[in-house]
């Protein structure tokens, strides 16, 4: 029935944008609708596979994770995320189309496992992703202004939230929100965490300029928001792990000795990113 709904109303909604690789096309009705039905059934995936993460014998042990892991690159056509620092998501919302659409609705991850820790509308879906998620959840969801956008990145970054660009089919044409994760209950990073799938590292990385550095001892805020546990001591100053640091940003944020930035990660594979609008400078260069 409710297939039947969204087949009925989807046709009767303006166009909706997508990534294009000359900037921006338009979605087809197969894919509002497929989403759309995807945003129905979504709270169950994820309900589903924080049981699975949590259960101690798929997570808390060797073949469990191995299990998990195949089970994660199986699922490779739902949605998938990329790290991204706050200028990128800020440059992503001023990319769009002035018709384009931004939406704001509850955390999925939250809404499905129970929890209502704030904040808790801070799942951003955009373009075509905004029209989807408003058919299948026309009362959580509301249509806002891309200055109201940038406005909520910019508390969603004060709670120490990461930004995370997600897209289906690990295709670039098919991204279609901006997730404000917090990595306690986000089901992608958490997968991410015991599988190594679900969410990707950024364009940029952490560098620290040790002369600047207060030490770890007598600051040490870099050790405690770093999520990715890409931070380490070495001699008493603050040092990355290139391996495990995600580009998004938190640590050089909240520096107090701003002793850190974002440098470009070497080789990096933008996957299905759109790099044209989240790092245009690093798009040039290929």
């Amino acid at each position: 029935m409710a297939a039947e709904l969204l087949l009925a109303v989807a046709p009767l909604l303006a166009a909706a944008h997508i990534f294009s690789d000359s900037g921006f096309g338009e979605e087809s009705r197969f894919q509002l609708w497929l989403h759309a039905f995807y945003a129905k059934i979504e709270p169950g995936v994820v309900w589903l596979i924080d049981k699975m993460l949590k259960s101690k014998l798929l997570s808390g042990t060797r073949p469990g994770r191995a299990l998990l892991k195949a089970l994660a690159k199986a699922l490779w056509f739902l949605p998938h995320g990329v790290v991204v620092e706050h200028e990128a998501a800020l440059r992503l919302i001023d990319s769009l189309p002035e018709d384009s659409h931004v939406a704001i609705g509850p955390c999925v991850c939250k809404k499905s496992i129970g929890v209502r820790e704030e904040p808790y509308y801070t799942d951003m879906v955009i373009m075509y992703g905004a029209q989807a998620y408003k058919l299948a959840h026309p009362e959580e969801y509301k249509f806002i202004s891309k200055e109201e956008a940038k406005e909520l990145l910019r508390q969603f970054r004060e709670h120490n939230l990461i930004h995370e660009v997600f897209a289906c089919f690990k295709a670039k044409s098919w991204a279609f929100v901006i997730c404000n994760c917090d990595p306690r209950y986000c089901i992608p990073t958490r997968s991410y965490f015991v599988t190594g799938e679900g969410v990707y590292p950024g364009p940029l990385v952490a560098r620290v300029d040790a002369g600047k550095c207060a030490g770890t001892e007598s600051c040490g805020v870099c050790l405690k928001v770093c999520p990715f546990g890409a931070v380490e001591a070495r001699d008493g100053k603050s040092a990355v792990r290139a391996d495990k640091c995600m580009g998004c940003g938190i640590c050089v944020y909240r520096c107090p000795s701003k002793a850190r930035e974002l440098v470009p990660r070497e080789n990096y594979n933008p996957r299905f990113l759109p790099i044209e609008h989240t790092h245009p400078s690093l798009a040039a260069r290929k």
